[in-house]
């Protein structure tokens, strides 16, 4: 369905209006005022859907996530202590549910969760909590060997591939006492892994991810003390953009970076989670299920299904908080509502597709592959509206990464 620019005219004819009657605007005694210009009731409008978007969703789900690692964190300590059975899948069952919600945070890379250069305001603090596709476990199990995990203080500065949870679901859900290391590998090759014993392994493994769970709580909680009111207060930058915020000149600027972290839909969700496993892109057989992202604890469902309602509660809000708006609010307003209707129902049809897979992705890759192309057809179904129709009514820029996308 498409949807007619004619309904931002309006808008856009009072917009320009108001922009032209301000730049022609100067002090006598001084050049023109060359700051940006907005609408001042669009850009109010923008900073409510900013403020409560700020507040309700991505600083929520920031101290949910601080809460599912503490309770990571001690079920790790738990399972250092004894290594027994139950404490492995208490503590695999607690990295599930920090992962989830993780998960729907992957959506919010704006700030200080974005790349350092890349994103306006960005501290590289997604990576260290996540670095996925940087993956590497033969990296983890030449740390392993190294024991350089046992000083947790001088250990938080190794490269993020051998942190986070993607080395943690390694080393939580690996079976079996070999590496991930080539045969030529220095651990292999100096026999330093074969003088490690099933138990010696099973310890340092239980160990390593203890080290990993505490560095998470912390770098979890410096994350949401970034965002809140009484730490960084990156919460008021954004609320605030093109009004007092020093960080977003404008309120556009903002809503930008907002739909930039979106895309992550596209290229990560749907191009990397998806298509590759699936054979659909990159990949020489019919299904290349070694691409998927979740190796070891299969969790690549979950993940993508998390992805999918993180990218909706942009879009709508938290439906858990009174008042709670997104950028629905904003199509509404500028007559689109039928385009706010369109992709929720499409969010809603991609999200009942992962959940009518029949178990993991592993399995389905393996038994019923078509079942798989359906999630990817339905997220393409709602980044295809997301990068046309979206991007024309709120008058977005299309980040780098995006430009030239044709898919």
């Amino acid at each position: 369905m498409r949807y007619s620019r004619h309904i931002l005219l309006p808008l856009l004819v009072a917009s320009l209006v108001g922009v032209a009657s301000l730049s022609a605007c100067s002090d006598d005694d001084g050049p023109a005022n060359n700051a940006p210009v907005e609408d001042p009731e669009a850009a109010e409008a923008r900073r409510a859907v900013l403020s409560s978007l700020g507040d309700d969703v991505i600083l929520a789900t920031y101290a949910e996530f601080e809460q599912k690692t503490d309770t990571l964190a001690s079920a790790a300590d738990a399972y250092a202590g004894s290594q027994s059975d139950a404490d492995r899948q208490a503590v695999q069952d607690a990295w599930r549910e920090a992962m989830n919600t993780w998960q729907r945070a992957e959506m919010f890379q704006i700030g200080p969760a974005g790349p350092m250069g890349a994103v306006v305001g960005g501290e590289d603090l997604r990576d260290q909590i996540y670095s996925w596709p940087i993956v590497n476990p033969c990296r983890v199990d030449q740390e392993l060997v190294e024991q350089n995990y046992t000083d947790a203080e001088s250990f938080a500065s190794e490269p993020v591939n051998v942190r986070g949870l993607d080395a943690m679901e390694y080393l939580l859900f690996v079976e079996g006492t070999e590496n991930a290391c080539a045969p030529n590998s220095s651990i292999n090759t100096d026999g330093s892994w074969e003088a490690l014993s099933a138990d010696d392994i099973t310890s340092r493994r239980a160990a390593y991810a203890q080290t990993l769970a505490a560095n998470l709580a912390e770098r979890a909680g410096e994350l949401r003390q970034m965002w809140a009111a009484d730490g960084g207060n990156f919460l008021g930058e954004f609320s605030t953009a093109g009004a007092d915020s020093e960080t977003y000149a404008t309120s556009q600027e903002a809503l930008n970076a907002v739909s930039d972290a979106m895309f992550y839909l596209d290229k990560e969700t749907k191009d990397m989670k998806l298509a590759q496993p699936t054979g659909l892109i990159d990949c020489v057989e019919d299904v290349c299920p070694e691409e998927r992202e979740s190796l070891w604890a299969d969790h690549s469902l979950a993940n993508v299904r998390n992805n999918l309602v993180g990218f909706q509660q942009l879009l709508t809000g938290n439906e858990d908080v009174d008042g709670s708006t997104g950028i629905n609010t904003l199509l509404r307003d500028m007559g689109a509502g039928d385009l706010a209707d369109d992709l929720n129902a499409r969010i809603d049809a991609a999200i009942a597709a992962v959940d009518a897979v029949d178990g993991t992705m592993a399995e389905a890759l393996q038994n019923d592959p078509q079942s798989v192309i359906d999630v990817y057809d339905a997220t393409k179904s709602v980044t295809d509206i997301f990068k046309s129709q979206f991007f024309d009514v709120l008058d977005l820029e299309v980040p780098k990464r995006g430009e030239g996308d044709n898919d």
